[in-house]
């Protein structure tokens, strides 16, 4: 069944509450996310898993492999208290694996479609199971978005981010529970990762779109201000100002260098900036670089492409992760430039594998069907100037 967003906001709210008591009445709970995970699948993963913690639950985060190090600072937080992490072939606990499995809930997030999933065969074999409780959080609204989780169990609406979301949820918990009215540092490190995968989504806040994206950016990046002035006695920088963050855009040498190379190739072509990276050079930077640094590196390049033309930026490269000869696009949109929602290039370009927001989207086309990459390129810039010209 298509995604879609909820009709009223009592429906959005009569989810939140289904999902609050799930979280009640099971035990533990497996968390999983998308393939190639960006920071706001992390950060929701740490989230929804210090969530969970906060409420008395067992939490197993899976990952298909090691992160980028920006990012394992989330992962540290989450194993100091007590989410259990497990890594590609890790086997489930063996005390949580024998449980009955109607005491045990999977969170599928930020993930558009279940083929999208990352997870290995015991996690597998809990998604088949229909006494197993399916929980979906995710913010892809999109035309080849599909759900993963039960009917009445999937928090699955256009926001900023997956995190966004987790935040709206975490609000109705704490409420609920009464968890505000003492200061919490579980809800800090909550709102810490909350926080994290909104300004990560978001490109440092610079995407967001209306008041209510804001108001969610403004509540957590204001409550961990307050919370680290409480524990150090000073005045601090809010967190999307830059004071604490740099780990989210902050390049180690090996980054920058791989950030030069693409950043090398740009084509400036009216209002797009873009580099493609041809298959030989594909090859070469994922040797040299390595997956998970090729995905943040490719991302901010565009965000920096876009930021320069100050209408769009893109970043197209082969993709030599994996078996089955993709091209991996990323699309993004300057800060100061909104007039045309990138979400319909998809569908007035025949994308049809791919999605985002109206600020952000990425794409993937099949090799064979590009017969000169460099020409491929070029008439995608020629058909999205002509998207930007018809969009004023």
């Amino acid at each position: 069944m298509k995604k879609k967003e909820f009709s009223t906001i009592a429906e959005k709210n009569r989810t939140a509450m289904s999902i609050i008591g799930e979280i009640e009445r099971l035990d533990t709970f497996i968390l999983v996310g998308h393939q190639d995970p960006d920071i706001d699948c992390i950060a929701s993963l740490a989230a929804i898993g210090l969530l969970l913690r906060r409420a008395d639950r067992d939490a197993v985060i899976y990952l298909p492999g090691p992160v980028n190090e920006h990012f394992n600072y989330l992962l540290a937080i989450c194993k100091y208290n007590g989410v259990i992490l497990l890594y590609g072939g890790d086997g489930i606990p063996t005390y949580l694996d024998r449980a009955d499995p109607g005491t045990k809930g999977l969170f599928i997030l930020d993930t558009p479609k279940p083929e999208m999933l990352s997870w290995n065969k015991p996690i597998e074999e809990m998604f088949k199971n229909p006494a197993v409780r399916k929980i979906e959080i995710d913010h892809h609204v999109q035309t080849d978005a599909v759900y993963a989780g039960d009917r009445g169990f999937c928090l699955v609406t256009e926001a900023s981010s997956t995190c966004e979301l987790i935040g709206y949820l975490s609000i109705k918990m704490t409420k609920k529970n009464n968890w505000g009215r003492k200061k919490d540092a579980f809800i800090q490190n909550i709102s810490l990762a909350i926080l994290t995968g909104i300004v990560g989504e978001s490109n440092m806040g610079k995407y967001l779109k209306n008041r209510k994206e804001k108001r969610y950016y403004d509540l957590f990046n204001n409550g961990f201000e307050r919370f680290l002035e409480e524990r150090t006695q000073r005045p601090v920088k809010k967190i999307a100002d830059g004071a604490g963050y740099d780990v989210v855009q902050s390049f180690s040498v090996q980054d920058k260098k791989c950030f030069d190379r693409i950043m090398g190739a740009k084509i400036e072509a009216g209002p797009l900036f873009y580099v493609g990276v041809g298959e030989a050079e594909a090859k070469e930077l994922f040797g040299l670089y390595g997956n998970d640094r090729i995905v943040m590196v490719t991302k901010i390049a565009a965000d920096t492409l876009a930021e320069n033309s100050g209408k769009l930026g893109l970043v197209a490269y082969y993709d030599a992760s994996k078996p089955g000869g993709l091209i991996q696009f990323r699309l993004r949109r300057g800060s100061k430039y909104s007039a045309l929602d990138l979400r319909t290039v998809l569908k007035k370009l025949n994308f049809s594998s791919g999605g985002g927001h109206p600020g952000a989207i990425g794409f993937r086309v099949s090799s064979e069907k590009v017969d000169d990459f460099g020409q491929f390129l070029a008439k995608l810039a020629e058909d999205l100037d002509a998207l930007v010209q018809a969009a004023h």
